[in-house]
């Protein structure tokens, strides 16, 4: 007996010492950070996200689905200039309207949310119904689907940052550059987006991090597999970054170079270079070969997307144009006045406000510092060089091109942190206190704007013009076999999941659509339409050649004879027929839905 009471105290006193020092106080440490963190996404997801806000992170979300339901990446958002494009590589001019390919987006992301929506399917749950009447702007699928896997990607880049940290510099500075970045505007606002910059993030991070392993392991002489497994890591990650955002090529000549000069540069390391880039091409070439054969072109559509919002083509003038023509010497000077544009207008909020700009300013400076460890003096120029391809490339492109800069943002917080450690110890200021005063005024620093993003007034709704259940029930309207024309085709077929025809540019080509190549059952117009400057865009404008119909005097031959008015007169819907009243259809119009009025 007395045996077993020695044995239970001195179990009881490894229990209290495991706590107070070993394996339980890391458990314990470890699950209130992840409590800390739970908090953090639950606060921010409350606060900002009212639903999806670019046509971009619906077009990625309806063709998440049609993979889930089909199997391919096709759309149900389809563009005139696309049609065109289909029209010249099928037989007969088809522009194949249904089971249209899309030709602008990879299929990464689209893939993972396809593989969310199949297991809430296969669970007996539908992501993807509005409740009649409700007052909410968002789908089930968007709190259930998209919202958690962009924020696991988000937290997965954190743990990145840990390790990478840890192995560069050192264990405080991995987790506090960690703290960091959980406590960042820019990761939660990209994650709660609905974009695929998150998991693009993840995976260019992930490809730096397994190539800084590798190198080093064969460095240190480790055995072959200990170096070669993460550098096909590298090449793995790097593929699946091209194939979930394709401007993350940029960041793979950083790779190849960090490779190169760790290798030994002249002394056999070009062939590490090589070989990297050899692989990557091979893994992506299948996706390039499948654009190849649809359109002629290995990144489809994706690069003639760049002389969108151009003076030629402003605003969705491009994706309207149904017989596009395409002049290299003619646009260069278009691309170029773009690019400053871009850069003009969004400078002091992307370049040096990123992260609030005290780390990316200290990022700056290690430029011109020389780090003991040739491993992050390395790391840098690769790091450096792979933001400078993605600056130059992303001001050609759209607004969220440019916000891909932000997937350095975790290298950016560790460089930043190294040198500001650097500039602790050259104060030697003696007492460790003012050493610790000043790392949490350095984590302060960059997290004021998460905190004053938190602060009221928060998120608002995306109404005008996105407000869910009313598209969802205008969409209703039409069978699942009829084909709608609306100004947002990404909006109807997300919430209403409607093959839909981006508005082209006038009625001729209208009148053409209808008549040559796909009968149209309805018009949806909305705000975006309806808001725009009268005099310049509407009667002697661009859009001139549908003011009789958004005022309601439609020409004697336009087919949508019926009309109604929706959501107190800022929306119209035409068809062909009744389809709203008892007796026409069998959806009532949704006339007393009205969208919340947006927060002030």
């Amino acid at each position: 007996m007395a045996q077993d009471n020695r044995s239970f105290e001195s179990t009881l006193h490894d229990i209290v010492y495991s706590i107070d020092t070993g394996t339980g106080l890391k458990i314990i440490r470890v699950s209130l950070y992840i409590l800390f963190l739970l908090v953090v996404v639950m606060i921010y997801t409350a606060t900002q996200f009212r639903g999806l806000k670019t046509e971009e992170a619906m077009d990625y979300a309806q063709l998440g689905r049609n993979i889930s339901l089909n199997g391919g990446l096709v759309t149900k958002c389809v563009r005139p200039v696309t049609m065109w494009k289909m029209s010249q590589r099928n037989p007969g001019e088809n522009p194949q309207i249904v089971g249209h390919p899309d030709l602008f987006h990879p299929p990464a992301y689209p893939a993972v949310l396809a593989a969310g929506f199949k297991f809430f399917q296969m669970v007996g749950l539908d992501p993807f119904s509005i409740p009649e009447g409700s007052r909410s702007s968002t789908m089930p699928a968007e709190q259930w689907v998209i919202l958690p896997v962009n924020h696991l990607f988000t937290i997965l880049t954190g743990w990145i940052v840990f390790m990478l940290g840890k192995r560069l510099f050192s264990r405080e500075i991995g987790f506090l550059g960690m703290t960091i970045y959980y406590l960042s505007n820019v990761a939660w606002k990209d994650s709660i987006s609905g974009l695929n910059i998150s998991m693009a993030g993840f995976f260019v991070a992930a490809s730096f991090y397994a190539m800084v392993v590798s190198m080093l392991n064969r460095r240190d002489r480790n055995s072959t597999a200990a170096w070669a497994v993460p550098f096909v890591l590298s090449v793995a990650f790097s593929s699946i970054a091209f194939l979930t955002r394709y401007i993350t090529c940029a960041a793979v000549p950083g790779i190849a170079l960090f490779a190169w000069l760790m290798s030994g540069r002249f002394r056999g390391g070009t062939r590490y270079a090589v070989v990297f880039l050899g692989l990557y091409l091979v893994m992506v070439s299948p996706w390039l070969y499948r654009n190849y054969k649809i359109s002629g072109n290995p990144m489809g559509m994706a690069g003639q997307t760049a002389l969108a919002e151009t003076s030629k083509y402003p605003d969705k003038a491009f994706d309207r144009e149904l017989h596009p023509t395409f002049d290299a010497g003619t646009y260069a000077a278009e691309l170029k006045k773009k690019w400053v544009t871009n850069y003009s207008e969004k400078y002091e909020s992307v370049i040096p406000g990123m992260g609030g700009g005290v780390l990316m300013a200290l990022f700056i400076t290690t430029f011109f510092y020389h780090f003991v460890r040739p491993q992050v003096n390395y790391l840098r120029w690769g790091l450096g060089l792979g933001l400078l391809l993605t600056v130059i490339i992303a001001g050609f492109f759209s607004e969220s091109s440019v916000d891909m800069i932000h997937v350095f943002w975790p290298f950016v917080i560790l460089y930043g942190l190294a040198f500001f450690y650097i500039l602790i110890d050259r104060l030697d200021l003696g007492v460790r206190l003012y050493n610790m005063g000043l790392k949490c005024l350095i984590v302060v620093l960059a997290g004021i704007p998460f905190g004053l993003t938190l602060m009221p007034p928060h998120g608002n709704h995306p109404y005008p013009p996105y407000f869910a259940p009313i598209i969802a029930q205008v969409s209703n309207m039409l069978t699942p076999r009829e084909v709608m024309c609306t100004d947002m085709p990404w909006a109807t077929a997300w919430y209403g999941d409607r093959v839909s025809i981006l508005l082209p540019k006038d009625l001729d080509d209208f009148y053409e659509i209808n008549d040559y190549k796909q009968y149209i059952s309805g018009m949806y117009i909305t705000t975006i339409t309806k808001n725009k400057p009268f005099v310049k865009q509407l009667l002697d404008g661009p859009e001139k050649s549908w003011l009789p119909v958004l005022s309601g005097r439609t020409p004697p031959d336009f087919p949508l004879k019926q009309g109604v008015a929706l959501n107190r007169q800022d929306q119209i819907f035409l068809s062909d027929r009744d389809r709203w009243s008892v007796q026409g259809g069998t959806a009532p119009a949704p006339q007393g839905g009205t969208a919340p009025a947006p927060q002030q």
